[in-house]
């Protein structure tokens, strides 16, 4: 953040420290009267929905805070996320996991607080079909997934599905290690390609085998893992001296945009839309209304997370905005939102946030002449800065630019994400102690092939019909010693469609940090 205005290059080297002190105070005081101050015992932590395909909603207690759903939205403790009959959505956390549901899934955020080696997660998926690729480096921060009356933790980087189509459920673990627990009846360990379906009937039975049925589903989460591994490529590591650098957010900044090491100023990023001239970093997005903190930002920009959450976006003369993220420590963290704009031009429009509360008194229904009762809607907004905005020029991506008086060249790619290949095997890109690197980045993912294995089994497993998923049959798990089914079906007959939406990247902190430019 920064002072409001305009300031030239002489002054904001002598004054910058105290124009930040001043414009944080600016901002604070604003904040204070939309929203509340967490507790001091309140460790506010968010995941981020990264994509959403086909029908979703974000939901928090009893309020729909979104329907449809919004890519770059931070989810707290408490939220929920549904899925109809067509809605695909996947969500990613501070340490590098990733969660995906399929159609006709639900789940909440039970726990999400704290961060790094203190973090606490807790995931409920209530129904459906979830992926979950943890990345939990110690007990303290693991991802705990709580599916009936079971929870499952991972050791590691672990990839597994849970089915909860037919209750109590069913998980399989692609590669890694996890671990499940049914109340006291039940504790059993699984490894990479085996995969265990709980009893319905009695709770201290389950069957455990060595191999994976396949699902018509998985070609989806593989597509999705395609695209992080597309956009891990482009990293440039400017984001590894920061508390949050294995947040895969910090992929798509990489791959929307470049990173400059600027004299003087540190790490500054800035979005390739921005080489027009009279861009806005507000200009495309919604105001979404949270029980928690009031309205907050929810950017339309595919890579907006990380930018809206910390930093300062600041204009520089000559070559326009630039995003930087200071210490990297996000807004929730104070209690309240503020925007992170910091040295504008002098024409820049900042961003009017709405007023809190729900509108008041009861609603009438246009059709029908009925009352509800009053809701939080998402507003929309789209503008565009006027006219006298033009004073940049459109820029070579890959060119030489000059950034407050000094000329720099964009960061390289240095770095490639360990990919799940879509086997119960391993990974493509970078190799990882205790799993194989086949194949080649940006190659196509070899469909499930489950080899038949040794199968250990209490008690037996009843049908697992497929509800609500794609049409086709239902399948019917085989018992222990039988011998595994083709691959070419689960009950999910009908493949999915595949596509993939953007989202953020960034870190920082608006509350602290390196900065912005100015407008020089």
């Amino acid at each position: 953040m920064g002072r409001w205005g305009t300031m030239n290059s002489r002054d904001l080297v002598g004054r910058r420290s105290r124009a930040w002190v001043q414009g944080m105070a600016v901002l604070a005081a604003g904040a204070a009267l939309f929203a509340p101050v967490l507790r001091a015992d309140d460790a506010a932590r968010a995941a981020r929905l990264s994509s959403v395909e086909g029908q979703v909603r974000i939901e928090e207690g009893s309020q729909t805070l979104a329907d449809p759903a919004l890519v770059n939205t931070p989810l707290f403790e408490g939220t929920q996320v549904v899925t109809s009959q067509d809605g695909r959505a996947e969500l990613q956390f501070d340490d590098g996991s990733v969660v995906r549901i399929s159609p006709n899934s639900s789940l909440t955020l039970a726990t999400l607080r704290g961060q790094g080696g203190s973090g606490e997660a807790e995931i409920v998926l209530e129904s459906g079909l979830g992926y979950f690729e943890l990345h939990g480096e110690n007990t303290a921060s693991q991802i705990r997934v709580r599916f009936g009356d079971c929870v499952a933790t991972a050791s590691g980087l672990t990839v597994m599905r849970i089915n909860v189509d037919s209750p109590p459920g069913e998980l399989a673990v692609f590669s890694g290690n996890a671990h499940v627990e049914r109340g006291t009846t039940v504790a059993v360990d699984l490894h990479g390609g085996e995969s265990v379906t709980l009893n319905a009937t009695d709770p201290t039975q389950y069957n455990l085998v060595e191999w994976i049925e396949p699902d018509s589903w998985d070609a989806w989460n593989s597509d999705r893992d395609q695209a992080l591994m597309s956009a891990e490529a482009t990293r440039t590591g400017a984001a590894n001296s920061l508390p949050e650098k294995n947040n895969p957010a910090w992929n798509d900044l990489d791959a929307n945009g470049n990173w400059y090491n600027v004299p003087d100023e540190g790490y500054v990023w800035s979005p390739n839309d921005a080489a027009s001239p009279g861009w806005d970093p507000y200009g495309n997005g919604y105001w979404m209304s949270t029980p928690r903190f009031g309205y907050i930002w929810v950017s339309g920009y595919s890579w907006g997370y990380m930018p809206y959450q910390c930093g300062a976006w600041d204009y520089f003369s000559g070559f326009g905005w630039g995003w930087a993220p200071g210490g990297c420590q996000p807004w929730w963290d104070s209690g309240s939102w503020s925007n992170n704009v910091g040295y504008a031009p002098v024409w820049y429009r900042r961003p009017l946030r709405p007023r809190p509360g729900p509108p008041r008194g009861p609603i009438l229904r246009p059709l029908d002449g009925r009352r509800e009762a009053p809701s939080n809607p998402v507003v929309a907004v789209n503008r565009h800065s006027p006219a006298s905005a033009a004073g940049t020029s459109a820029r070579e991506r890959d060119g030489v630019v000059t950034i407050g008086g000094y000329p720099v060249e964009p960061l390289r790619p240095v770095t490639a994400r360990p990919l799940y290949d879509g086997s119960a095997s391993g990974y493509t890109g970078r190799s990882q102690p205790g799993y194989s690197s086949v194949g080649t980045m940006g190659a196509q993912r070899p469909a499930y092939s489950p080899a038949p294995g040794a199968s250990r089994s209490v008690g037996s497993v009843p049908a697992r019909p497929y509800a609500g998923r794609p049409a086709g049959g239902s399948s019917q798990h085989p018992p222990a010693a039988s011998h595994p089914p083709s691959s070419s079906g689960s009950g999910r007959s009908s493949a999915p469609s595949h596509a993939s939406s953007g989202g953020g990247g960034g870190g920082g902190s608006h509350t602290g940090g390196g900065g912005g430019g100015s407008h020089r």
